[in-house]
């Protein structure tokens, strides 16, 4: 589970210059009804099975501990602690209310659409269940020697020390007042030589106000110029590192759980290329301070494939003022056999629900993912159990929609046309996707990772394609 917070938009950048990727504390369960969800609540006579009530220390406390406590912990992103049944009984009615409707945990994708996901942080019906009937019975303590021993979070580096450790050189102050801050330090990798990296791990210096991190690679040295030119620690950004050319790298946000990529399968790091750490920040009310920092595993056996992001995108939209269903769609054609290793749909605050599918060159359609209730706040990486192929010719499509009338979420009051840009006020419209060759064997001789030359003559022809069709402004 996560926080209790205004709704603010999570992470919003332009990814049309090299490799593609998309890599992630607000409950705003309070701004939208079930219907407007599009989700009916658990209702809590149809899982649950046991003859009497459930308790908080038999029933209840497992549940919060498995699924809510990473965030509603003392000195972490959660704004209240659930580790007591104290704490759990003030909050009985919400708790049941937010996991009924499924707003909390925040794991947007709709359950049993597209293949088995990592990381799944969703509760079952049966949970859900549980926590709705032991609301409505009054919320029980139940028998002390029912409660199970408080669980062990590991604090330190979740897959042990780091091969490269990169963090800002100085603490970053966040006012107690201020917006939402979206910050990008820059962090040199020194690296001697081109190195094949099979994981990335953060540490969030001040858990409170991390409300979620984005990382990118630069090899052109334009990070750099933008921080220098910014006083303080870093530069402010909102739209991805706001240079025109690097790879995005990973995604964090609170529950994400670090892992190493199948063997094989490794992301490439240039020499001397530079980290950029893209924090979201979101103050407290207090004056807070954070120095997060980044932990870099190098690839142990022999990389054949790197990974690659590139995305199904539409960046020639428009979006009618006051209309509240708008269906904006993408694609894109698969150019080599690949394998799909991962998918990350990305809309702005006016996008309302998204589906991912690929279109096979047989006439089948599968779908990939479908996030029927879209919260930018609450949007991620979600990564495969295991790699999907998709042959050559096949296509990805994107079918989102979205809501340009007047609602809280809508950052034009009142609302006013709206196209695709990387500013809060605009939109985007994404479906990224994380991509091996399939076939590719990068320890032969001679052998090179053509993949980011072949997506860019893509991206090239179909910039031409659009100069060619687009009117004459004569």
């Amino acid at each position: 589970m996560a926080t209790m917070r205004d709704w603010k938009e999570d992470r919003a950048s332009s990814r049309f210059s090299g490799p593609l990727r998309l890599g992630l504390a607000a409950w705003l369960v309070w701004l939208f009804t079930p219907a407007l969800l599009g989700k009916e609540p658990v209702k809590a006579k149809e899982p649950v099975k046991t003859k009497e009530a459930p308790t908080f220390t038999r029933d209840v406390a497992p549940i919060l501990q498995a699924k809510c406590q990473l965030c509603h912990r003392r000195r972490h992103v959660g704004p209240f602690a659930l580790e007591t049944y104290e704490q759990a009984r003030k909050r009985a009615s919400d708790i049941a209310y937010v996991t009924g409707e499924r707003s909390m945990p925040p794991w947007k994708p709709a359950p049993g659409v597209g293949p088995s996901l990592k990381h799944d942080q969703s509760l079952s019906r049966e949970e859900i269940a549980t926590l709705v009937a032991w609301a409505d019975a009054g919320a029980p303590k139940g028998d002390p020697k029912d409660m199970p021993p408080p669980p062990k979070f590991a604090e330190g580096w979740k897959l042990g020390p780091p091969d490269l450790i990169l963090e800002p050189t100085e603490d970053y102050s966040i006012a107690p007042s201020s917006p939402d801050t979206y910050r990008c330090f820059v962090l040199p990798t020194n690296l001697t030589k081109d190195t094949y990296v099979s994981a990335i791990d953060f540490r969030p210096g001040n858990a409170k106000v991390v409300h979620h991190i984005n990382a990118f690679l630069d090899t052109t040295g334009a990070a750099r110029k933008r921080d220098e030119a910014d006083p303080g620690s870093g530069y402010t950004s909102f739209a991805g590192p706001g240079i025109e050319a690097y790879e995005e790298l990973c995604f964090w946000a609170t529950g994400h759980v670090a892992s190493h990529l199948p063997d094989g399968i490794g992301i490439r790091f240039p020499k001397q290329s530079d980290v950029i750490l893209q924090v979201h920040y979101h103050p407290t009310g207090k004056p807070e301070v954070d120095r997060t920092r980044l932990g870099i595993y190098f690839s142990r056996k022999p990389v054949k494939q790197a990974l690659h992001w590139n995305a199904a995108s539409n960046s020639d939209f428009q979006l009618p003022a006051g209309k509240p269903d708008i269906e904006i769609k993408a694609s894109w054609y698969i150019p080599v056999d690949l394998e799909v290793l991962a998918v990350s749909p990305h809309m702005h605050g006016l996008g309302h629900d998204m589906r991912v599918v690929v279109t096979l060159p047989n006439g089948r359609t599968n779908d990939l993912i479908h996030i029927p209730s879209w919260d930018p706040s609450w949007q991620s990486s979600y990564y495969f159990q295991k790699p999907i192929p998709v042959p050559k010719g096949s296509v990805v499509k994107v079918i989102a929609h979205f809501d340009n009338s007047s609602h809280p979420r809508n950052p034009n009051q009142p609302p006013k046309l709206v196209t695709w840009g990387q500013n809060a006020s605009d939109e985007m419209c994404e479906g990224f996707l994380a991509v091996a060759k399939k076939g590719q064997d990068l320890t032969l001789p001679r052998a090179v990772d053509d993949l980011a030359d072949i997506f860019a003559m893509q991206r090239i022809r179909k910039m031409r394609k659009q100069m060619m069709t687009r009117p004459s402004s004569r």
